[in-house]
């Protein structure tokens, strides 16, 4: 048998900008593309809206989407395992089989935006439950567990504990942060590592995270599904192209197929040293006309992460790149981030250390790890320099290194 899987379709980003029709054209696309490949049936691992209550307009748009679903054949029986209670459910056209994402996550008393969707038979919803698709004599059992807040993520899982149904091809879904792909270990952030995942399962594929990966793992395949559309324009995004996958049950082998008419995105991280406006401008003039040097069916996407230095008497404040995304505004969707270390930020710095030299203990060591990651911290509008002197001053040495250990988390990816 063959399965189709897809992810987070976003339906409904961009509200208000010239991106809102793309998470529509995207997810008709893969649905698309999937529904030509003849799969018997098709997987939805969450963040299939972008909200959690979508408006009028997002619902229209995607009750278009899923129409095809509606207009193809399917030859599956299912029944969903919840609880101990079996249920068969009728499907006349090729099963698709969801989980909601975190986006769609909402308190138990309410419907969430995938129960609707299976209310209008667009889908089959699991949380905490599985559904055995068979054709045949052949069986595939799909386990989900939906998208829940993060903290509880791992003990939702270890109470729920999946077990493989014998004589079918296990597949499990989720939809959580995985701490290995993550650049720091946070439980707030994810509490789910692979070392987690339970063992048994042909294939552990996991939505949220937007872009694809395949790996194997103590618990065998594990595969990021990504999403069909950019939101975050990430790095590892610029490098992988949106896909979906098909997964073989007889050879346990997987295939990505690109998408089709999906936005390029480019990304570049520039650093600089004691730069001014005039600098900056050249440097992102230069790179800009090398992208649009090309043709595109679409505009592109393109991120300038901007770090380093600038020069003596300029803070980031100074730096106005308004006019420039203006200029390239008819040719290109632009995401410009600054994270300039000022001078005048250094002289602080070493002023506040010279200050210091006589309080040799907790001060001091808040002091040199600051320096540590002064140059590879994203500080951001959070950390105020003027905070942590004051918090120096007054003697409240151990809120200045919290504040200072939680700016150094802030890496840049």
């Amino acid at each position: 048998m063959k399965i189709a899987l897809l992810s987070d379709f976003h339906l409904g980003f961009g509200k208000g900008t010239e991106r809102f029709e793309e998470s529509f054209e995207n997810a008709k696309s893969a649905l698309e593309l999937a529904i030509s490949q003849k799969p018997d049936c098709i997987l939805l691992l969450g963040d299939i809206f972008d909200s959690e209550i979508p408006d009028q307009e997002t619902w229209h748009n995607a009750f278009k989407v899923f129409l095809p679903i509606k207009q193809t054949k399917g030859s599956c029986s299912i029944k969903r395992v919840k609880d101990g209670k079996q249920e068969k459910i009728p499907c006349i056209h090729i099963p698709v089989i969801a989980i909601h994402g975190t986006h769609e996550y909402r308190g138990k008393n309410y419907r969430n935006a995938v129960e609707v969707l299976e209310s209008a038979d667009f889908l089959v919803h699991l949380h905490a439950a599985t559904a055995v698709v068979e054709r045949g004599g052949e069986k595939i059992a799909v386990h989900g567990l939906s998208g829940v807040p993060e903290k509880h993520a791992l003990a939702v899982l270890k109470l729920w504990n999946p077990k493989p149904v014998q004589g079918a091809v296990n597949v499990l879904l989720l939809h959580q942060s995985i701490k290995e792909f993550l650049p720091f270990d946070d439980e707030m952030i994810a509490s789910i590592s692979l070392a987690d995942l339970p063992k048994g399962f042909d294939l552990i594929a996991n939505g949220h995270l937007h872009w694809n990966d395949l790996q194997e793992t103590g618990a065998g395949k594990f595969l990021l599904t990504g999403s069909t559309i950019i939101t975050q324009m990430k790095k590892l995004e610029a490098e992988k192209p949106k896909c979906i996958e098909l997964f073989d049950t007889e050879t346990k082998k997987i295939c990505f197929l690109e998408l089709p008419g999906q936005r390029k995105m480019f990304y570049n991280k520039i650093k600089f040293e004691k730069a001014n406006q005039d600098a900056i401008e050249k440097e992102l003039s230069k790179r800009i006309e090398l992208i649009l040097a090309n043709t595109f069916e679409k505009k592109p996407l393109v991120r300038f992460k901007l770090a380093g230095s600038l020069a003596k008497g300029i803070s980031n404040s100074d730096v106005s790149l308004a006019e420039f995304e203006k200029k390239f505004s008819e040719k290109a969707i632009l995401s410009i981030s600054k994270n300039f270390d000022s001078e005048s930020f250094k002289t602080r710095l070493a002023e506040l250390r010279s200050a210091q030299q006589e309080k040799k203990s907790l001060s001091e060591m808040s002091l040199e790890l600051l320096e540590k990651h002064l140059d590879e911290t994203e500080f951001g509008k959070n950390f105020s320099i003027h905070d942590l002197l004051e918090l120096f001053e007054s003697g409240e040495n151990d809120k200045a290194l919290e504040l200072i250990l939680l700016a150094s988390q802030k890496r840049k990816i």
